[in-house]
C-alpha cells in the first residue's frame, strides 16, 4: 500500500461537499507548495473561504496570474502573496539542476526555474508585479506577507 493509496481511501471518506465554487472571503492566495503552510488556515479561515494558488515558492508567475484571472472571474476582489521563512525553493539549485536535467534528457527545458534567493526582496516583486497587470482590479488589495513557520506569525511585508 503506497501513500498515495492512503490518501485516495481518505479522500473518499471526506464529507465536505456543497462549498462554493466563488470563495466567501473573496480572496485569492498564491502560496508555496510547502506542506507547513495551509493558507486557508494561517489566515484565519476554512475550507471555500480562499481560492488557493500554490506553487514552488509562491511565486508570481505567468502560470499563477493566469489561475489567477480565472479566480477573478468566480469573484475574487482581493489578492494575499504569501510566503514563508525556511523555503526550500530558495536552496533549490535551479541552475544546476536545469544542467542536470537537461543533459539527461538531451534538450533544453522551456520552462523557467524562477530561482530567488531573498525573500522580502522576491515578494515585493511579486506584489509589485501584480499591481502592473491592468487586467487586476482592485490594486489596492494586493497584499504581500511572509508566514514564520517556527513561530507561526503573519508578517505584512506590503501593505
Amino acid at each position: 500500500m503506497t501513500g498515495s493509496d492512503d490518501l485516495i481511501r481518505q479522500a473518499r471518506n471526506v464529507t465536505e461537499g456543497g462549498l462554493p465554487k466563488s470563495p466567501r472571503k473573496a480572496t485569492a492566495v498564491i502560496a508555496c507548495i510547502d506542506s507547513r503552510v495551509e493558507p486557508a488556515r494561517v489566515l484565519g479561515g476554512e475550507a471555500g473561504d480562499y481560492h488557493i494558488i500554490r506553487n514552488a515558492g509562491g511565486l508570481v508567475t505567468d502560470d499563477s496570474l493566469r489561475s489567477l484571472m480565472v479566480s477573478q472571474f468566480h469573484g475574487t476582489t482581493a489578492v494575499v502573496v504569501m510566503m514563508h521563512t525556511d523555503c526550500g525553493a530558495m536552496t533549490y539549485p535551479a541552475d544546476a539542476e536545469r544542467a542536470r536535467l537537461e543533459g539527461k534528457i538531451g534538450k533544453r527545458i522551456s520552462f523557467n526555474m524562477h530561482p530567488f534567493d531573498d525573500l522580502e526582496t522576491e515578494l515585493r516583486r511579486g506584489v509589485r508585479l501584480l499591481r502592473e497587470v491592468p487586467l487586476l482590479p482592485n490594486q489596492d488589495r494586493i497584499r504581500g506577507v511572509i508566514y514564520d513557520v517556527d513561530t507561526a506569525r503573519v508578517l505584512t511585508v506590503v501593505e
